[in-house]
């Protein structure tokens, strides 16, 4: 009886094992939370994808004429005029900051940190204003006569062109002591002016119709850039390969506006490109790929170092300032009347 009974419970085991295996597996609960969506990431601009773009957004911040310059980390611009500096948010156009001293002041330039603008109220002394504060963080009183003040690449120097020699006198903006100056550049004018390139190792002199890159940390001068008449805007690629300038000029038989690409290293002319109406400000792309140029009546971009067109588009104000964003997703253009555009790829 007890062998009998041993017997079933076992056949009753296995059947139970053998229905077990039978069942399908359990499915997972659907979950009522909403699965976020990935964000899709703005397209770098570039040759192939230039004709695409749209203006995503414009504003009308003043009534004359303004400058723009993004921060490092693309989050943010400022919005120069000679008497007012202006951070704004990249994408929601929120302003951030303001120093708006009122007249009598000269605003000479703006941090790439997004954080300190230079200024001066009496062209004697300089001053460095952190806008999140409000407030004068350091003083910086040369002893000779400047002409203006720019900050470099990584904002730690600020240089002033001296009025007495021709040279670069820099300052440190941490605590604005003099760190030394750079010099070796010849001109017959006694006008001249210089700025650091996006390359963050070149300083660009310029005098009327002559540009000259200078290699910071050797103090070598590069090649003689001599155009027929004054430059309008000067600019060296990002990687450090290519300087584009723009200035008018005989192009056959007719004397007009000229965009000249320049080997930085030996001079060579690589492509000019002559325009019916007149260049009025550049811009390089971070990739050092592409030349965004601005105009009287609209926007010209051309491959570099080919120079060939890839892309224009009209505008009803005078293009007097043009900036790539350092991630490459944004181009930024500034009216001679106010009027900002930011544009982005259109996919």
């Amino acid at each position: 009886m007890k062998k009998t009974f041993s017997r079933i419970s076992l056949i009753v085991v296995i059947l139970l094992a053998a229905a077990a295996c039978q069942q399908s597996p359990a499915v997972p609960a659907e979950s009522s939370e909403p699965v976020p969506e990935q964000e899709q990431m703005p397209a770098v601009i570039t040759a192939d994808n230039a004709a695409a773009l749209k203006s995503v957004y414009s504003v009308s911040v003043s009534n004359g004429f303004v400058l723009a310059k993004w921060t490092e980390d693309s989050t943010a611009i400022w919005i120069v005029d000679p008497e007012s500096a202006t951070l704004y948010d990249s994408t929601s156009g929120e302003q951030i900051a303001k120093f708006a001293p009122g007249e009598y002041t000269t605003v000479y330039d703006v941090s790439p940190d997004g954080k300190t603008v230079a200024y001066s109220h009496d062209g004697l002394e300089i001053h460095l204003f952190d806008v999140s504060t409000q407030t004068d963080i350091l003083s910086i009183v040369p002893d000779f006569d400047f002409s203006d003040a720019f900050f470099n690449t990584d904002g730690t120097l600020l240089g002033t062109p001296s009025l007495l020699d021709i040279k670069i006198v820099l300052w440190d903006t941490a605590n604005g002591g003099e760190t030394g100056s750079l010099s070796g550049f010849g001109t017959a004018a006694p006008v001249y002016s210089a700025k650091f390139g996006t390359d963050g190792k070149t300083l660009l002199w310029f005098s009327r119709g002559t540009v000259q890159p200078m290699d910071i940390s050797t103090q070598e001068m590069g090649p003689t850039l001599s155009h027929e008449d004054f430059v309008t805007s000067r600019q060296i690629s990002p990687d450090g390969k290519v300087i584009g300038t723009t200035a008018a000029g005989m192009v056959g038989d007719e004397y007009q506006p000229v965009l000249t690409l320049w080997d930085a290293d030996s001079g060579e002319i690589l492509r000019q490109n002559a325009n019916p109406s007149y260049f009025s400000s550049i811009a390089f792309s971070p990739d050092s790929s592409l030349l965004a140029i601005g105009t009287e009546t609209g926007v010209l971009l051309f491959t570099v170092p080919h120079g060939d067109e890839v892309f224009s588009f009209d505008s009803t104000e005078v293009i007097n300032s043009i900036a790539f964003s350092p991630n490459g997703v944004k181009l930024i253009t500034c009216g001679n009347e106010g009027t900002i555009n930011i544009y982005a790829v259109n996919e």
